[in-house]
Formats: structure tokens, sequence, C-alpha cells
């Protein structure tokens, strides 16, 4: 390889940086002056305060609101029809919300009513059966072209 394409490809990994965040939940620490600067090397340590009472404060503000909203937990992975997924996806898209979202929503909402849920079961029975015969269909699929492979690879011999 030339020492200019090795250049260009080492190049290449170098990405720009990117100015660090501020956090919003941290506060802003402000340059001491001499002076402080002075006063704090004096300081005993018994006289310290304890720099983490605030954030602790802040800590236990945060935890007891997250205890006010439901507990989450992730569900494996969804999957839909292609053209169904891409339709919900812009539909959530649009509204600035995710697609597990929406899901939680409709079924909040479609559990009140019984007929309803029946609607939807009914119609998830319909589209699961589909899925199982998909699988079925592509299982022999793959056996057959298997069988097929193995027959033409003892036949060439």
């Amino acid at each position: 390889m030339s020492d200019n394409v090795l250049n260009q490809l080492r190049n290449k990994r170098n990405r720009p940086t990117v100015e660090p965040r501020q956090d919003a939940l941290v506060p802003k620490v402000q340059p001491l002056t001499e002076e402080q600067n002075a006063r704090q090397q004096i300081t005993p340590v018994t006289e310290l305060v304890n720099p983490t009472t605030a954030s602790s404060d802040t800590l236990t503000e945060l935890k007891t609101e997250l205890e006010k909203y439901p507990e989450t937990r992730r569900h494996s992975a969804i999957v839909l029809e292609k053209d169904l997924d891409q339709e919900l996806t812009r539909f959530c898209k649009d509204r600035g919300i995710t697609v597990e979202v929406f899901l939680e929503a409709a079924w909040t909402i479609a559990s009140a009513d019984n007929a309803l849920v029946e609607k939807i079961t009914t119609e998830a029975k319909h589209r699961y059966d589909q899925r199982k015969r998909v699988g079925q269909i592509k299982r022999l699929i793959t056996m057959l072209n298997s069988n097929s492979s193995k027959k033409d690879n003892v036949s060439s011999h």
C-alpha cells in the first residue's frame, strides 16, 4: 500500500471534535479568585463543607420524582409487516412519539373497551396464523433447497 493511500485512510479516521456538553443538572463551578484559592488552601479539613450535600439533595428529589412514574422494562424486538412498519413509524415520527409509546397508549385505551379488545384479538389471531404459515413455508423451502443441494453434490460425484 502506498504512503499516500495509507495517509488518506489515517485521515479518514480523524473525526472532528465536538465541544463538551454542559450538564444542566450539575451546577457550574465558578473559577476561584486568588483570595478564595488562598482561603481554600488554609481551611482545615474539619471545616470543609460536604460538597455532596447539594448533589445529594438533587439526587433525592430526582429519585422522588422518578417514583411518580410507572416503571418500564425492555420488551423483545417487535416484528411488523414491512408496509405497516413504515406507516406506523412515519405516523409516530410526525407526532413526536415512539412506536412503543404509541402501542402503550393504544393498549391503555383499547383495554377499557371489551368489544374493541375482542375485535383486535380476532385480527391478531388471524395475523398470528399467517405468520406461523409463513414460517412453515420458509422452513420447507430451506429444507427442499438443502435436499436438492445434497442431491446435486451426490450426482456430480
